[in-house]
C-alpha cells in the first residue's frame, strides 16, 4: 500500500532541522576547504643579545666593542639617577662592533651603556656596561690676587669638594677630577698654562708677558669648570714734560700723562689714578716723592710743584689693584725717566734811588733777591759794546744797599747785577743776572 513509503519523508525531515553530527562534519570539511592553499605562519624569533661588551678610553673619547652573530645594532646611554634612555649611536650589520663615543653623556651622573642587536624587526635585550659616573671636576674659586715687584702673580684659590659617586668605575681616570689649572691668555695668540695643587690654597704664577688674563679652570673627562673672576695682568705708560728753568719759588708747569692697557689693544678710559711727584738733587740721591695728584688716562694733567732749587723730576705711579665683580686688575708700579730743570734766583728788586738825579747828588743803589741768601754779587755797566765789572755787592740775608754819588757827566747808563749760585736747604739755587735798569744824570 502506498503508506509503507513514509519513511523517508521523515529522514529528510530530520536533515533539514540539521543533526548535530551533521553540523561538525560540515565545520571540518569548511576548515579542510580554506586551508586550501595556505601554509602555516614562521613566528621569526629575536636575536641573541651581544656578548663580551667592554668600555674604556681611547683618546679622549669612550671605546665600546661587543661580539654578535652579525647583526645591525643599537646603542643607548641609560642614566641611573632619572631612569631615562636615549639612543646614541647605530650600527650596520657590515660594519665592525666598534663604537667611539664623544663624553658628552651630560655631568654628574650616574649612567651606563647598553647594547641591542636587530635583525629586521627583532631586537635583542640589552647587554649593558657596567655603571659608571661622569662627575666632572669642583667649582674654583678665585679669592684673591696680587702682583709683586718682580712682576710674579700670587693667586689664592679654592675648589669645591666633590664625591665620586661610585669609585672604581671602567671609566675613572687617576686625579683628573680634581684637575686644576691655571690659563694664561698672552698678547697675540701665545697662551701659557700651570697646574695648580687643588689641595693647596695659593699659588704663584711666573712673570708674564703684559697685558694678559688669568683664569682658573677645572677640567677632566668629563667637562670643565672657569672660576668667575679672572686676573688681569696690565701696563701702565707714564709721560712727563718739566720746563727747562723756573725763577726761585715760582710754580713749575709740570704736565704729566698716563697711558693704561689691561687688554691688548684697548686702552683704558680711567680717572683718579693716583700718581707722585718724586724729585732728587743728583744723580745719586734718592728720590724722595714731593707731590701727590690724581691722575687720568684720557689728557695731560697737572702735576706743577715750586720750583726750589735744581733738581731732577719724575713721575711714579705705584702699583695699582682694581676689584670688580668678576675681574681683579693688576698692574706694576712703573714711573717717567728723569728730566731736569733749574732754578734761578729771583730778583724781587734792583735799581737806583733816585734813578734820575742831578749831579753829585747822593744816590742809593738797593737789590732784593730771593732766596734771601748773603752772597757777594757783582755789579756791572754797560758801554755801549760790553758790560764791564763795576765792583762787588753786598747781599745780607738776601738785600743790598750801597750809598754813592751821582758823577758829573751828564747822560744815562746802564746798570745789571750778576748773583752766584748759593745753596739753600741742600739745593743749588743757579746763578741769575738781572735785568737791566738805569741811572741818568742831569
Amino acid at each position: 500500500m502506498f503508506t509503507a513509503t513514509a519513511a523517508p519523508a521523515v529522514a529528510v525531515s530530520a536533515f533539514s532541522k540539521g543533526s548535530p553530527m551533521r553540523k561538525f562534519a560540515l565545520a571540518a570539511t569548511a576548515v579542510a576547504a580554506l586551508s586550501v592553499g595556505l601554509q602555516t605562519p614562521a613566528f621569526a624569533a629575536a636575536p641573541d643579545a651581544p656578548t663580551e661588551l667592554t668600555v674604556g678610553w681611547a683618546d679622549k673619547s669612550v671605546h665600546l666593542t661587543w661580539k654578535d652573530n652579525g647583526e645591525a645594532n643599537t646603542v643607548h646611554l641609560e642614566d641611573l639617577d632619572t631612569n631615562q634612555s636615549r639612543l646614541v649611536a647605530e650600527v650596520l650589520s657590515t660594519s665592525a662592533n666598534d663604537v667611539v663615543l664623544p663624553p658628552t653623556f651630560g655631568q654628574n651622573a650616574r649612567v651606563r651603556l647598553v647594547v641591542k642587536a636587530v635583525a629586521g624587526s627583532e631586537v635583542s635585550t640589552g647587554t649593558a656596561t657596567p655603571e659608571f659616573d661622569t662627575q666632572t671636576p669642583g667649582q674654583p674659586v678665585l679669592q684673591d690676587a696680587n702682583l709683586a715687584t718682580n712682576l710674579t702673580t700670587t693667586l689664592k684659590y679654592s675648589q669645591a669638594a666633590v664625591v665620586d659617586k661610585n669609585p672604581g668605575d671602567p671609566l675613572d681616570l687617576p686625579a683628573t677630577d680634581k684637575a686644576l689649572t691655571a690659563f694664561v691668555d698672552l698678547p697675540g695668540t701665545a697662551t701659557n698654562s700651570y697646574p695648580l695643587d687643588p689641595g693647596a690654597t695659593s699659588a704663584t704664577i711666573p712673570a708674564q708677558a703684559r697685558p694678559a688674563s688669568i683664569q682658573l679652570i677645572a677640567a677632566n673627562e668629563w667637562g670643565s669648570f672657569r672660576a668667575t673672576k679672572s686676573v688681569r695682568l696690565g701696563t701702565l705708560g707714564a709721560g712727563i714734560s718739566v720746563p727747562a728753568s723756573a725763577v726761585y719759588t715760582s710754580r713749575l708747569a709740570i704736565k704729566s700723562t698716563i697711558d693704561l692697557f689691561t687688554s691688548e689693544g684697548r686702552e683704558e678710559r680711567a680717572s683718579g689714578i693716583p700718581v707722585e711727584l718724586q724729585a732728587r738733587a743728583g744723580t745719586t740721591d734718592a728720590w724722595k716723592t714731593y707731590g701727590k695728584y690724581a691722575g687720568n688716562t684720557t689728557t695731560a694733567f697737572d702735576t706743577g710743584i715750586a720750583s726750589l732749587g735744581n733738581r731732577q723730576y719724575r713721575l711714579w705711579v705705584p702699583a695699582r689693584k682694581i676689584v670688580s665683580t668678576n675681574v681683579i686688575a693688576l698692574t706694576p708700579a712703573t714711573s717717567t725717566s728723569a728730566k731736569s730743570s733749574k732754578t734761578l734766583i729771583k730778583f724781587i728788586s734792583a735799581g737806583f734811588t733816585p734813578a734820575v738825579a742831578r749831579r753829585g747828588a747822593n744816590v742809593d743803589l738797593s737789590a732784593r733777591i730771593s732766596p734771601a741768601s748773603t752772597v757777594k754779587a757783582r755789579l756791572q755797566f754797560w758801554d755801549g759794546q760790553r758790560w764791564f765789572d763795576a765792583g762787588p755787592l753786598q747781599f745780607t740775608k738776601g738785600y743790598a744797599l750801597q750809598h754813592g754819588g751821582a758823577g758829573d757827566e751828564p747822560g744815562s747808563a746802564r746798570f745789571r747785577i750778576t748773583v752766584p749760585a748759593v745753596v739753600v736747604n741742600g739745593l743749588t739755587v743757579s746763578a741769575t743776572t738781572s735785568s737791566a735798569f738805569t741811572l741818568t744824570v742831569r
